[in-house]
This record gives C-alpha cells, structure tokens and sequence, in this order.
C-alpha cells in the first residue's frame, strides 16, 4: 500500500518552478538544496543538542560486532562526501522536465521522512559510546578533521542512520534517472562510492552495526511504498496538471 503523504507539489515551490530557468537554470536546484539545508540540517543539530542536553538514552544497540570493527582515520573523508549528495540529487534531477517533477516530489518525500525520523530520534534515543576509540588514537594529520566533526555532531541522533537513509535514497533514485543512459558506468562508481560511505559510517565509530541496518531498512522500506509509487506517478496526467498550475 503506497504512501501518499508528500505526493502532490507544494505550493512553496511555485516561483522557483515558474522561474527554474533562472540562474543559468539553477534556480529550481538551489531551492531545493536550501530546503534540505534548513529544513533538515537545522533539526537534526537542534535535536542532537537536546539529546545531549537530556542525556539519556532508551537503549543501547551495542552488539560485540561493533567492537571487532577497527578504527580507520582516513575513513572520514568517504564519511563526508555526504553532503555531495545533496546538490548531486537536485542538479541531475534536472534533465527534463518528468526528471523535474519527480525531483520535486523526491526533495519532498526526503523532509517528511527525515522529519518522521527526528521522531525516532526524540522517542528512542540511543547514544554512541565507541569514540573512545578514536579520542585514543594519534591522529595527526586527520586530528582536526574529528575535532570539527565532533564539535558539530553530538554522539546522539543514532538509529536509524541518516547519512545512510539519505545517501541510499539518492543513490535510488539517481539509479532511476540515468540507469538507461550510455555512461551508466558512473552509476557503478556511485554505487561502488556509496558502499565506501556506508563502512565509513563503522569505521569511524560515528555508528553502530545497528543503525547501519536500520538505516538501510527504512530507506528500502521507503523506497518501495512511498518514494517510487510517488515518482511513478508523477508521469500522470493528474501530477502534470498539478505542476502547471503551480
């Protein structure tokens, strides 16, 4: 049973997609970018810090796996390239104007569920207690990068991952967009790319094995009952309309 929450465009979008032309046609992407930006960054950082503020958590989901996981420094920077991701997701969404539609809808979706997840986070916190790992290490050269890191990311905010439930989503639906095209081997390398992001996510004790699974299974989850009967139906005469009168 599809989920419908999300599916019809919001009239917020209205100027950037009468005017997605502008700005060398950036216009409607830098939009979209912002939304995440505001809409998501700015809530995950208020709720990491009230968790923080809070301390308690409702469970661990430390396992012995977790443990067996070495420490890998240089394992930060596949880490990070998740906020490529972002602006990767709304500046090839805009091929052509289907493309377009489902773009909108797909920026959409990714606030609602990540707002749906912020309640997990409030309901169900867990806190990550394996930086020990890494404030015992010499770091050298990669010593600012997690003192940046853990300055700005409290250890909270855990299951189910976000840097995975995105980054999947974006692989997904990049996947869709461009599988057919004649250098659909950059999708492999994204692919390939995304397997490192997920391992970095362990390996840099940002998160457990727990959340690495959890993450995964509310983006596939998502995936096939909400987010791809929503695109699909963006090729239909309903959505088209809607969009036009925007």
């Amino acid at each position: 049973m599809a989920i419908k929450w999300g599916c019809r465009p919001w009239k917020v979008w209205r100027s950037h997609w009468n005017n997605k032309t502008k700005l060398g046609g950036y216009r409607l992407p830098i939009a979209l970018i912002c939304a995440i930006i505001i809409g998501c960054g700015l809530g995950y950082l208020a709720i990491n810090n009230l968790a923080a503020w809070r301390d308690w958590q409702a469970f661990s989901p430390q396992t012995k796996l977790d443990g067996m996981i070495p420490f890998i420094p240089w394992m930060i920077v596949p880490y990070a390239t998740l906020y490529l991701y972002y602006p990767m997701a709304a500046i090839l969404g805009m091929k052509d104007e289907a493309t377009q539609r489902e773009n909108v809808i797909f920026h959409q979706i990714i606030i609602l569920l990540t707002f749906v997840i912020f309640g997990i986070f409030l309901l169900m916190p867990a806190e990550v207690t394996i930086r020990s790992e890494v404030f015992e290490a010499k770091l050298g050269f990669w010593q600012t990068w997690y003192d940046l890191l853990h300055v700005v990311d409290s250890p909270w905010n855990a299951w189910p991952s976000l840097h995975i439930v995105q980054s999947l989503l974006v692989v997904l639906v990049t996947n869709r967009w461009y599988s057919k095209h004649k250098n659909n081997f950059l999708i492999y390398v994204l692919w390939a790319l995304w397997f490192l992001l997920a391992l970095s996510i362990l390996t840099i004790k940002q998160h457990f094995v727990w959340d690495l699974i959890s993450g995964i299974g509310v983006a596939v989850i998502s995936w096939k009952f909400w987010l791809l009967p929503a695109l699909d139906s963006c090729q239909s005469e309903i959505l088209t309309t809607c969009f036009k009168e925007l």
